[in-house]
């Protein structure tokens, strides 16, 4: 373990081992399932994309060479604005998890200290200008997923969007399987 908030270190802790996808054997897969006739790929789950230090050569591939559309769900931390400038054109969407309308909230849920929903939100702000600069077509939204926590800023939330330019919202409802082992 290191002595700063790291994000290898936090998943290690959860008991996660950091695994990435070899991007070249990826970016023959997708050349290959464009040619059969996939037509689109979102890049999500359970992890931050972006950590893959391959990820825009990943999504310019796809697009660029594989002839597949692109679309992304990220929590914004690492798509800094160099990133927002290669990809944004050659992605139909993304889609940032914010899950909070406060820096409060926000630290609360993601683990994270306060400041980050102010990196997050200039991360945001700055892909909407670039997009306008670039005549872009890429649709940016935002999540929140409806928790106890966080179900009185909703409305703070969507105000937010709306002044940093953000095409939509989901409001998206916690649900949890019954057989789950994690019960909150």
């Amino acid at each position: 373990s290191c002595n700063h908030r790291c994000v290898f270190c936090a998943l290690d802790f959860m008991g996660y081992q950091p695994r990435f996808l070899d991007a070249d054997l990826l970016m023959t897969r997708l050349t290959e399932m464009g040619l059969l006739g996939l037509r689109s790929v979102m890049f999500a789950g359970e992890g931050e994309p972006f950590l893959h230090r391959r990820m825009v050569d990943i999504i310019l591939h796809a697009k660029q060479h594989a002839g597949i559309d692109v679309a992304v769900t990220t929590n914004g931390v690492l798509m800094r604005p160099d990133i927002s400038e290669r990809i944004l054109g050659q992605t139909a969407w993304i889609k940032i998890s914010l899950n909070a309308g406060t820096p409060e909230t926000y630290a609360a849920i993601h683990g994270t200290r306060p400041e980050d929903f102010g990196k997050v939100c200039a991360n945001i702000e700055r892909a909407v200008a670039i997009r306008s600069q670039q005549g872009a077509s890429c649709t940016l939204g935002a999540q929140i997923l409806l928790l106890p926590d966080n179900r009185h800023e909703v409305v703070t939330l969507a105000e937010r969007c709306r002044e940093m330019g953000l095409d939509y919202l989901v409001v998206k409802p916690y649900s949890q399987h019954p057989q789950s082992q994690h019960h909150t």
